[in-house]
């Protein structure tokens, strides 16, 4: 195994917009949007980050820490950038949220704790989030076994170096009993507008809740469901192996997705010219809308991702449409527009502009110069009051 230094830096500041598991590619990514195989890791002889003091939250944070830059490093394939989470802006730290990367339990804690993650952009770990450690791996498409693989690898390297906290009754003790045991959530986000359309989604779901998989919305836990995304998880992380329960949860996400293409096959079928219109009336929406919030904007591009699914709408790809929404987020709109210096007066106005220069152009590019955003002086602290604050 190889690696090279990594050294904590003090900034969020993102090169790459578009991370790897929103690039519109993978397995059965004309349902599954991404995977993530998490796997939760407390160190033995700490208190539970809720629990810990200060210094004692510190004193975890500098062992993780050096696991990534130290001689120890050489044990993951990749190099590592450790973020320290209080010594970055706000903005910094929602860009890092919308990427996923990290949670709004992490940035909304308090003492050190942040996020180590490969240059590959696939592998990250929080931190003292409400564990010690979350190990993260995540990508486009379906593939759970590939990630499993991915993140098994790398809690074998970390436990190799720091002892974790380990029962041999109860498994891998961790903050919420739930997740002890294997500590492992396997999820993936899932488009479902066909079952939403057919009016057969809850009663898919409510089927796959009877089979150990729970639903959260887009951004996660005690988030809504916005452009018919829907998040898949275990809900369960004791009891079996970890190859029984991806095998489990794979199994039950595979069948929603077998109904979710049923479905659209069964709207191209009999409902060919609603579906049309929907597709249209979104892209009106978008070339012509002069304020456009983050919520609506996905739920538009749901229309038109439908459509690319059903082969109802081939001016746009997929990929499009994700470079759009990721960019459309508040933070990576702010950076975009602004940088990191600054904020624009208005993100739904800013959000419009850059939404009318992306569709309007049947490639899909998208021009700062064309948004009027550069028309106007940049400043900071003001925002509307329904565009959440990054």
């Amino acid at each position: 195994m190889s690696g090279g230094a990594v050294e904590e830096k003090d900034t969020g500041r993102r090169k790459r917009y578009i991370p790897p598991w929103f690039d519109g590619g993978g397995p059965d990514g004309d349902v599954v949007i991404s995977t993530r195989i998490r796997l939760a890791r407390n160190l033995l002889g700490h208190k539970f980050p809720a629990y810990a003091s200060i210094a004692e939250k510190e004193e975890i944070f500098d062992k993780a820490a050096a696991l990534f830059r130290g001689p120890s490093r050489r044990k993951f394939v990749y190099e590592f950038e450790v973020i320290n989470i209080g010594r970055i802006g706000k903005l910094e730290q929602h860009f890092l949220v919308e990427e996923r990367v990290a949670s709004v339990s992490l940035i909304k804690g308090e003492g050190s704790r942040g996020v180590a993650r490969d240059d590959g952009g696939k592998l990250s770990v929080m931190i003292n989030e409400e564990d010690h450690l979350r190990i993260q791996g995540m990508d486009s498409g379906f593939r759970p076994c590939e990630l499993w693989d991915m993140a098994s690898k790398a809690d074998d390297s970390i436990g190799s170096v720091l002892k974790y906290a380990y029962s041999p009754r109860f498994g891998y003790l961790t903050a919420c009993p739930t997740n002890s045991g294997t500590g492992l959530r396997v999820s993936c986000l899932a488009h479902l507008p066909g079952l939403v359309l057919t009016k057969t989604v809850d009663q898919v779901l409510q089927g796959a809740s009877q089979m150990g998989v729970s639903t959260r919305g887009f951004l996660g836990e005690h988030s809504d469901i916005l452009g018919n995304i829907f998040q898949l998880s275990n809900r369960a992380a004791m009891g079996l192996s970890e190859a029984e329960f991806i095998e489990s949860a794979s199994g039950t996400i595979r069948e929603i997705i077998t109904h979710e293409r049923s479905a659209r096959e069964r709207l191209v079928n009999e409902a060919r010219l609603e579906v049309k219109d929907k597709i249209n009336r979104a892209l009106g929406i978008l070339r012509n809308a002069q304020m456009l919030g983050f919520a609506e904007l996905l739920n538009l591009t749901s229309a038109l991702r439908l459509g690319i699914g059903c082969g109802l709408c081939d001016e746009y790809s997929v990929d499009d449409l994700n470079k759009i929404v990721m960019l459309g987020m508040p933070a990576h709109l702010q950076v975009y527009i602004s940088g990191l210096d600054g904020a624009p007066d208005d993100l739904d106005i800013v959000r419009a502009d850059l939404a009318r220069s992306f569709f309007e152009d049947k490639g899909g590019k998208v021009s700062r110069s064309s948004t009027s955003a550069e028309k106007r002086p940049v400043k900071k602290g003001r925002r509307k009051k329904t565009e959440p604050e990054a």
